[in-house]
């Protein structure tokens, strides 16, 4: 009976989602494809994440070494995370939200700041590495720990404060069965949102091209770094700039493209319902910075590789394994060509 009487309102808030929705847009396009994409994310970004904070600890404990902006870049992807199950249930619901407008205000706020506060990490990253390598004797003087916790500090409090202000002008007043979302869109809300998108996608894209120009340009000159070292750092500033954009930069685009129809049309519903699928999809790609940021971090560096694997004696044993499989092949190679011979 309770059963019949939950699939009844939940049939009931789907009709009225759809009679608010003036625009006709069609939820029910994304119902399947972000479920999926989420639930992917989930699965492989949780414990690699999980695994490469575990990893910096260990560095951490052994070197002496704190490495702040790697840890805050996790920490946003474990947010991140963390609200995943909440919007698979809302797109598998066709655009429902069933946990309250408390919930959601601060499920939304969570997944857009964490989002957000990640591509200033991706460049406080690539920074780093620039000063130590074009400035080393700037960055010994100035590049203490209390400095780098500040700048993190801020960044959260920046983050959070101008996610606080889209969500009052976008979405304080939209349905409750809507979460983070209201058609037609307001134009002050479309304002913001494109002031927004230049300020974290073309400037950081523009400042990440500039460090690692340099570094390239400069790198060759420091004597105090090993060949090795200096392809892992010029390694990581490309990973850092293509995952970037692949990852933010169809959102960034869509949201261009969704936003100056707004302002561009008198009536946007129209416009608004035809990229709404493909605004969707470039939200689905923003989670999977939460599963390639660990991958990056752990398997780029040898340093990081070496106290995981020290770190777990399955996966030790399994790198020897590895070896001595790849040494038995080469010998039976060589055996099989000394009898050809």
């Amino acid at each position: 009976m309770s059963t019949a009487t939950n699939n009844s309102c939940a049939i009931e808030q789907i009709m009225s989602n759809v009679a608010n929705n003036t625009c006709g847009i069609d939820f029910t396009s994304d119902q399947v494809i972000l479920p999926v994409v989420y639930g992917f994310v989930f699965c492989i970004g949780l414990p690699t994440n999980f695994l490469a904070l575990y990893g910096l600890y260990r560095l951490v404990k052994t070197e002496n070494v704190l490495p702040v902006f790697v840890i805050n870049l996790l920490l946003s992807d474990l947010l991140q995370i963390s609200t995943l199950p909440f919007w698979m249930d809302y797109y598998r619901n066709i655009h429902v939200w069933n946990f309250g407008l408390g919930a959601c205000s601060i499920i939304g706020c969570i997944f857009y700041i964490s989002m957000f506060v990640s591509i200033f990490f991706l460049c406080c990253i690539a920074l780093e590495r620039y000063l130590a390598i074009v400035h080393p004797l700037w960055f010994r003087k100035y590049g203490k720990l209390r400095n780098t916790c500040l700048i993190c500090v801020g960044l959260w409090v920046f983050v959070i404060s101008v996610t606080s202000v889209a969500f009052k002008l976008g979405f304080e007043d939209a349905e409750s069965s809507l979460c983070m979302e209201k058609y037609p869109s307001d134009r002050s809300f479309a304002v913001f949102q494109l002031v927004a998108m230049a300020i974290t996608f073309p400037l950081p894209l523009c400042f990440l091209v500039f460090l690692y120009r340099g570094i390239q340009k400069n790198i060759t000159k420091v004597i105090s770094v090993p060949d090795e070292e200096k392809k892992r750092i010029v390694g990581l500033l490309s990973l850092i700039i293509i995952i970037f954009i692949l990852v933010f930069g169809p959102f960034h685009l869509m949201c261009y493209v969704n936003y100056m129809g707004v302002l561009l049309f008198e009536d946007s519903c129209d416009y608004e319902s035809r990229t709404f699928i493909y605004f969707q999809f470039a939200i689905g790609l923003l989670s999977l910075n939460s599963a390639l940021d660990p991958i990056m971090y752990l398997f780029l560096r040898k340093d990081y590789r070496k106290v995981v694997i020290n770190s777990f004696p399955h996966l030790q044993r399994l790198s020897i394994w590895s070896l001595r499989l790849a040494a038995n092949q080469a010998d039976s190679t060589s055996v099989q060509t000394a009898h050809t011979v």
